[in-house]
């Protein structure tokens, strides 16, 4: 049910992130504009996420599910009848202080099924029905635009919504035996922040970073500048996403047998060939390749990540951590839109690879270095959470 529901609420979420650059358009709001609001949906979330980590483990409850989403289907709404830039920005930004309230409990769920030692593979797996819902809907979202119109694909993806959240309600909430929340509130998330979590959340934003150049802008990039269609947009996107969870599902076991940090780099190294090779790319079919390899690199981190930020984390504070690493990974989908819309505008299209090539190959290098300065400081290896120090 965790995962079935998840994968559903997802669809509706996909079907309106991948539709909303031909609405803008449509509205005759610039590509800038198009930015800015995105970037206040992932402000919205960045702002809230925590919280919803927080209290995790209180709101595995069908009624306090039902009223959230609830919510959540009157901000549908107010995103469909909405048509100037101040009212979409200020409904997004709702939205995404809302959308996200399931994520850190279902997430952490998902997580532990396996047992101590099977992090990345559990990662991998809720990323596989997380992911399903995003490629069904992305791949669909274009073409149902183009057929039915705005209005009424919104619709479908509000009766779409109603059917996760249906789901949700009806998870065997008295079975799950949720850890008992602590007490406090911006306390736990002092005690999360320690130096290790810090360092994995700061590669979390530079991931995310890179997925707002596909899930974002390759609507655009597409067809401006390869000459592709919105529909066949669509399609790249759901296949990106697709490669996305497949690499996340098929690396999980590799993540917990080499453990994370040194999984982590060739995640970004192949974010880097992704982008790089987008900027090189003389034609739409060289741009799908390239946008594949990009998305096999964010599956990887996917899987490595948030193991990697929960190696010190102890159980009763890890619902507040999932979410608190979750507002890290909002920050790196706000920051995203913003820089990529600016350098877009300001250099053209080419440069947006560009940018993001060199952001992931920093954040490549960084994880090597810090691991040898690491060794070197010490007569022996040490494990590398550990060797960060504790926080403050």
């Amino acid at each position: 049910m965790v995962y079935a529901s998840t994968a559903v609420a997802w669809t509706s979420y996909s079907l309106l992130s991948v539709s909303l650059p031909f609405r803008f358009q449509a509205l005759g709001l610039s590509v800038v504009q198009y930015g800015v609001a995105m970037a206040a949906f992932a402000l919205g979330m960045l702002a809230t996420e925590s919280v919803w980590g927080i209290f995790a483990f209180r709101i595995g409850k069908p009624w306090a599910i039902l009223v959230l989403g609830l919510a959540v289907l009157v901000l549908y709404l107010t995103i469909a009848m909405a048509t100037g830039f101040l009212a979409l920005t200020v409904a997004l930004a709702l939205f995404g202080m809302l959308i996200i309230f399931p994520v850190p409990l279902f997430r952490w769920m998902a997580m532990i099924a396996g047992g101590p030692g099977t992090e990345g593979s559990g990662t991998g797996r809720y990323g596989v029905f997380f992911g399903a819902g995003m490629v069904l809907g992305s791949a669909m979202g274009p073409f149902l635009y183009v057929t039915l119109g705005f209005r009424d694909l919104m619709l479908v993806i509000m009766a779409t919504y109603a059917a996760g959240l249906a789901l949700m309600v009806l998870l065997p909430w008295g079975q799950t035996r949720l850890p008992r929340g602590e007490s406090g509130s911006f306390s736990l998330v002092r005690r999360v922040l320690t130096s290790p979590f810090l360092f994995a959340a700061g590669l979390a934003v530079a991931g995310y970073i890179a997925l707002s150049l596909v899930v974002n802008f390759l609507q655009i990039y597409s067809v401006d500048t390869f000459h592709g269609t919105p529909a066949e947009a669509g399609y790249v996107i759901g296949g990106a996403r697709a490669i996305l969870l497949l690499a996340g599902f098929a690396l999980g076991g590799t993540v917990d047998r080499w453990r994370p940090i040194r999984t982590v780099p060739f995640g970004f190294a192949l974010i880097a060939l992704g982008a790089l090779g987008t900027l090189v790319a003389p034609s739409y079919l060289e741009m799908v390749g390239a946008t594949l390899v990009l998305a096999a690199g964010m599956g990887w981190l996917s899987a490595a990540l948030l193991p990697l930020a929960l190696e010190s984390t102890p159980v009763p504070l890890q619902g507040t951590a999932v979410g608190v690493f979750g507002s890290f990974e909002d920050l790196g989908l706000l920051v995203g839109p913003v820089v990529i819309s600016a350098a877009y505008a300001a250099y053209g299209a080419r440069s947006i690879f560009l940018l993001v090539g060199v952001i992931a190959i920093a954040a490549a290098v960084a994880p090597l270095l810090v691991h040898r300065l690491a060794r070197h400081g010490t007569r022996r290896p040490v494990d590398f959470a550990r060797s960060l120090g504790p926080g403050p």
